[in-house]
């Protein structure tokens, strides 16, 4: 050990700072001395403090001074020290630990005081029993003699209790060193044991390394051993399988040679039995039957299996021949022979198919395959007639129709035989009637022509055509072929009665036809002229003579003639869409068909679509003034009949009120015009002038509700937008009671309630609206109108008396009067039909005109009377106050409905889109839509 001053020790390639560790442990022992003394722990101001250790105190003990200078370890050291200890005292102690100059080693390095007062004078002041702070002046000598002695011996007990704590500390430092050179050694004996015992896990993995070796060794060997065994198994039993085989072989011809012979000597089940056994022998020696030798076994079974009556179990013989060979001709013929017997025909046709595939099918058997196709074409119309058969019996026309197409496309394939023959014209015959039960005439007459050529004396086909021909509207030839059944002696008796039924309804069709079409005729004539008087009822003769019409339609509901009878009645019955339905769209109308259609499009307000379908018969209808002239002339010869050789002129005669129709035509354009008119100058804000155009079009749409009900519409618009509520009123009103199912003359009249106050009316009116079939987009609107308006009415809210009368607030009296005399004047219940408009018409505004004629009335009244109209001003802008917040909750709802549709990029525009559903359209451009 070097000293106490330098490094204790370096050991282990480390350098401990032992020094540092001791002078801190010194400087904290030295507080903690200074700070346990206390006020009589006084002590010369001269006395000097070491600050360390590094040279020996000199009033220390003798054996310190030794451990110090030559290191002895600690327990030599403590002996030396125990004897010195008994005989220290306090001070002695205390100045073996170098604490004598504590208090002025610690001022010198502190930077906070400031006078620099000493400890020693601190100590030197004394304190009275009062706890004053004495003078120093007025102490004699003695006293201070005195106190130098007691400091001298104090000071020595401190010195002397110094070195005891200083040997205390230096025992403390020599023990720790020593147990950190133990510890180095410690060190030093674990890191050897981690070698011994790396060293020692090192051999361990290599004895198990080579243990393993050893093992896989032992396994290969055993392995090899094994395979010898095996192989040498195997040799003997490949050996002894070859001599079974070869036996088996041996055995297996001679049966097949047995079986042949029973074969042929035909006795196919002992053939079967030889067969089977040679199989079996050679599949229980593991022989797969793949030569062509051993297929020739199955094969021949399949005969002899076949012979015997089992099919099936031939078929899956030939079907295990084909697994090896696709191209087995045998396997193949006798496979489709099977699939025939079984049904099969789709089955048996693909193996007759391929054997003209297989490259080793010789022209016989070519040959032998074509006859067998015959044979499965043969059982196939067999098979699909009857099916067909079966379905027409239960009623299922389209799956007879469907295997009879099967039969009839099976025997086209077919060489033709006088029995195939026979089976085709069935065939045909049946199919006709299935086409017949489809309510297809045309399909059935064909099938019907076909059986006949190729059987003419067939008198079912025959008959059969008959009726085909009744149900497509020609009578003569159906008369015709009827009456060659029954003049034909060779003709069986339900033949007979059945050309017979036919002759019968032939004359029933033509017989209703006509009067049925002359009492049409009338009605039409009659609806024209209106010389029908106040009892003819147009709609109940129509529907008489539609119940006539389905009454014989049953035997002939396909005929044209018919159904365009029948589209006539429904018109006149007011059934104009179902009336449609029937002739429009259809192929090879004739005129009267044309005609209906013209006057259905009429009807229903589709004016484009009706002068478009008048083109058909344009040219027919510039013959009328000469029709006109004939009919004349055959009147005042007293002849119904029109004598003229012109096609054209006899045709016009057949058709309903042709005069008429020309009229109509006429009358079309013209409304076309006026309504293409009457937008344009309603865009250009010319109201007055629209309203006119739409009235002239409504004189010449009378007798055409619909018509009636979109101008009447469109004129409400007109005035409207002139501020005429009264006048628009009427039309709306007029508008809904003509034409009850059109959306927007139920709207406008709504629109109407609403502006005027009305609002229970107005209620009434949108919940008339959601009754009919609406869009969405209008079903939406009309829904919020009624939310709306049902909210506005709880309100009490009084009918808004200045726009009815269409006059502004500050009108006198004499304004008002005015106004009501000119209201009052057009719309009194007496003139309500003027102006050349229909019957329906004046009486729709008749009816609204007795309602108009008491509001304005009403309106006279209050307006006139000064304590009434202030009243009633009263309650009107107290509504309107009411109404202000029922509007902005309204407008906060579409704000809020139009951020949950669009999001809030658009709620800014929610406002101005909300307004969309307030507004009105101008006018209705097109047809009527509104059914």
């Amino acid at each position: 050990m070097a000293g106490v001053s330098g490094k204790v020790y370096d050991a282990g390639g480390e350098d401990v700072g032992i020094r540092t560790k001791v002078n801190d442990l010194n400087v904290s022992s030295k507080r903690g001395v200074v700070e346990g003394i206390g006020p009589e722990s006084k002590r010369p101001t001269g006395t000097s403090h070491q600050t360390g250790p590094s040279t020996p105190d000199e009033s220390a003990p003798a054996s310190l001074t030794k451990v110090m200078s030559q290191g002895i370890t600690v327990d030599d050291e403590e002996q030396l020290h125990n004897s010195d200890k008994e005989n220290m005292t306090v001070p002695a102690k205390l100045a073996g630990l170098n604490l004598q100059d504590i208090e002025s080693s610690e001022h010198d390095g502190d930077d906070d005081f400031d006078d620099g007062d000493s400890v020693g004078n601190m100590l030197d002041r004394s304190y009275d029993l009062d706890g004053d702070f004495g003078s120093h002046a007025g102490t004699n000598m003695d006293d201070s003699h005195n106190l130098d002695a007691d400091d001298e011996e104090e000071a020595e007990q401190r010195r002397k209790m110094d070195a005891d704590l200083e040997m205390n500390l230096r025992r403390a430092e020599l023990r720790h060193v020593e147990l950190e050179l133990k510890l180095v050694s410690a060190e030093e004996e674990v890191r050897k044991a981690k070698e011994a015992l790396e060293k020692a896990e090192a051999e361990q993995q290599e004895m198990q390394r080579q243990a393993h070796e050893a093992w896989e060794e032992v396994g290969e060997a055993e392995r090899l051993i094994q395979v010898e065994q095996t192989r040498r198994e195997e040799e003997d039993a490949a050996k002894a399988l070859a001599e079974r085989q070869a036996r088996a072989i041996i055995e297996a011809d001679e049966l097949r040679q047995q079986g042949n012979e029973a074969y042929r000597q035909g006795n196919s089940q002992h053939a079967e039995t030889y067969y089977k056994r040679a199989i079996d022998e050679l599949e229980s020696c593991g022989i797969v039957l793949e030569e062509p030798s051993h297929l020739t076994l199955r094969t021949n079974r399949a005969a002899a299996l076949m012979a015997l009556g089992h099919t099936r179990d031939a078929l899956s013989e030939c079907e295990l021949v084909l697994e090896i060979n696709p191209y087995n001709i045998r396997a193949l013929s006798r496979a489709a022979n099977c699939c025939i017997k079984l049904g099969d025909l789709d089955a048996a046709k693909k193996h007759v198919d391929e054997i003209g595939l297989s490259p080793d099918a010789t022209e016989e058997d070519i040959h032998a395959a074509s006859e067998q196709n015959q044979k499965i074409l043969v059982a196939s119309v067999e098979r699909d007639r009857l099916v067909g058969n079966e379905s027409y019996r239960r009623g299922d026309y389209s799956g007879a129709l469907h295997w009879y197409d099967a039969a009839i496309n099976a025997a086209a394939d077919a060489i033709e035989t006088d029995a195939l023959k026979s089976v085709k014209v069935g065939l045909h015959t049946n199919r006709a009637a299935a086409h017949l039960m489809e309510g297809n005439p045309l399909p059935a007459a064909e099938d019907c022509c076909a059986a006949l050529r190729l059987d003419s004396t067939h008198t079912k086909a025959q008959v059969r055509l008959a009726r085909c021909l009744l149900q497509l509207g020609d009578f003569s030839e159906a008369r015709q072929e009827a009456s060659d059944v029954i003049a034909r002696n060779s003709a069986e008796l339900q033949s007979k009665n059945e050309a017979q039924n036919v002759l019968k309804d032939v004359d029933l069709l033509e017989g209703t036809m006509k009067s049925v079409g002359d009492e049409l005729q009338r009605i039409q004539m009659t609806l024209r002229t209106g010389d029908g008087g106040d009892d003819f009822d147009a709609t109940s003769l129509a529907k008489s003579m539609l119940d006539e019409l389905e009454t014989i339609m049953v035997i002939a509901p396909q005929v044209p003639d018919l159904v365009t009878l029948k589209a006539e009645a429904l018109r006149l019955a007011g059934k104009l869409e179902e009336a449609l339905s029937l002739v429009s769209g259809k192929k090879a109308m004739n005129s009267r068909r044309r005609f209906i259609e013209v006057r259905l499009q009429f009807d229903l307000g589709n004016v484009s679509a009706c002068v478009e379908a008048g083109e058909h018969v344009r040219e027919l209808l510039q013959m009328v003034p000469e029709f006109k002239l004939t009919l004349k002339a055959a009147m005042e010869n007293k002849d119904d009949s029109v004598a003229d050789d012109d096609e054209n002129i006899k045709e016009l005669a057949s058709l309903p009120d042709p005069e008429g129709m020309l009229i109509l035509l006429q009358n079309a354009s013209k409304i076309n015009t006026c309504k293409d008119n009457g937008r344009e100058a309603f865009v250009q804000s010319k109201h007055s002038e629209a309203a006119k155009l739409y009235g002239e079009a409504l004189v010449l749409s009378a007798g055409a509700p619909m018509l009636e009900g979109l101008f009447l519409s469109n004129i409400c618009a007109c005035e409207q937008a002139m501020s005429k509520y009264a006048d628009a009123l009427s039309s709306a009103g007029t508008a809904v009671a003509i034409a009850p199912t059109f959306v927007k003359a139920h709207s406008r009249l709504a629109t109407l309630y609403t502006e005027l106050g009305m609002l229970t009316e107005a209620e009434a009116a949108y919940k008339r609206m959601l009754e009919m079939p609406l869009e969405s987009h209008e079903e939406m609107q009309a829904s919020a109108n009624l939310a709306s308006v049902s909210a506005r009415a709880k309100n009490s809210r009084p009918v808004n008396w200045y726009k009815l009368l269409g006059i502004k607030s500050s009108a006198s009296a004499a304004d008002i009067k005015k106004a009501y005399r000119q209201l009052a004047l057009v719309h009194h219940p007496d003139k309500a039909g003027r102006g050349g408009v229909s019957a329906a018409v004046a009486k729709a505004r008749a009816d609204m005109s007795s309602i108009l004629f008491k509001l304005v009335g009403e309106a006279q009244r209050i307006l006139t009377n000064p304590a009434e109209r202030s009243k009633w001003e009263s309650a009107q802008a107290r509504a309107d106050h009411q109404d202000s917040y029922l509007s902005r909750a309204h407008t906060t709802a579409r704000s809020d409905f139009y951020a949950d549709q669009f999001g809030d990029r658009y709620e800014r525009y929610a406002s101005q889109y909300a307004d969309f559903y307030d507004e009105y359209e101008g006018f209705d451009d097109g047809g009527y839509y509104g059914v």
